[in-house]
């Protein structure tokens, strides 16, 4: 941690969605689109007026796993 003004407090599900989409730095039509979701339906979400659903964090964990799953690969391996 750098500062105290550095830390940011998620207060909800809400919250995290926005902040995880800024800071992978994707527009609502990326994130979306990676989500499998509808650009409309992240806005409501963004808007705070939709509920966060089990389904909607499934695909956002989904989503993290592949990232990560992406980024943990050596780029280079299939050069045999």
């Amino acid at each position: 941690m750098n500062s105290l003004e550095d830390m940011v407090y998620i207060e909800n599900d809400h919250e995290r969605i926005i902040l995880l989409r800024k800071r992978l730095n994707k527009s609502q039509y990326q994130f979306a689109k990676d989500l499998g979701i509808s650009v409309s339906y992240l806005g409501q979400i963004e808007n705070y007026k939709t509920p966060v659903t089990q389904p909607l964090r499934k695909r956002v964990n989904d989503f993290l796993r592949r990232e990560k799953e992406l980024y943990a690969k050596d780029i280079f391996s299939y050069l045999g």
